[in-house]
């Protein structure tokens, strides 16, 4: 064989086995990078979503937004009183989604003060008192499960809060405002931003 052939050749496979070094070291360092980048990726897509205003929900405000939801609906499709949203809302509002102390030790997500056959906890809250932000304690309902405290929720409101016919959220939320239910000036605006804001109107169909 000519010299120059043998060496061109040499030369040829040579390079061929520098490629096919390259390639699978570029190919494993991917295949070793994978499932961190599907990890990260799973990670981000299961612990946030885009709400209608496109805010960001994670995942845990997505599970008690349902929490509330799904028994709120049934009491409603039984009684047609308090609106699924409203009932949802007011629990995001009064427990900071769920994270109160009230709603996690008393089983109470709205604010709901007094007593439940009997049973009461005292907590810190904050009131409007002549226009001025203060801190009190009170007397809060203590109930022995969610199902109790939206049954119960859903009976104070009509009596004394939401007129039964109201079937608007904006003008409940106006009703509570009206009627006392907080002494926040700013309660119906923050409840109809919060039925806005993620999309609360939908348990309302």
């Amino acid at each position: 064989m000519n010299p120059i052939a043998r060496k061109q050749k040499k030369s040829g496979i040579g390079t061929f086995l520098l490629v096919a070094v390259v390639m699978a070291l570029v190919f494993g360092a991917a295949l070793k990078l994978r499932p961190a980048i599907e990890a990260k990726w799973h990670a981000t897509t299961s612990t946030t979503t885009s709400s209608t205003s496109g805010q960001t929900v994670t995942a845990a405000q997505t599970a008690f937004i349902k929490k509330m939801a799904a028994p709120a609906k049934r009491v409603y499709q039984l009684n047609h009183q308090v609106l699924p949203s409203i009932v949802v809302a007011q629990a995001i509002l009064e427990s900071n989604w769920g994270k109160s102390e009230l709603y996690q030790q008393a089983n109470n997500p709205f604010g709901m003060k007094g007593s439940y056959n009997g049973s009461s906890k005292a907590f810190p809250t904050a009131e409007y008192i002549d226009g001025k932000k203060v801190t009190i304690n009170d007397y809060f309902r203590n109930y022995p499960d969610l199902k109790s405290a939206i049954l119960d929720h859903d009976q104070v409101l009509r009596a004394k809060f939401i007129p039964q016919a109201t079937t608007d959220y904006q003008t409940a939320a106006n009703f509570l405002q009206e009627n006392n239910y907080a002494t926040d000036p700013d309660y119906a605006q923050k409840i109809i931003q919060m039925i806005q804001t993620y999309n609360l109107n939908q348990y309302d169909n």
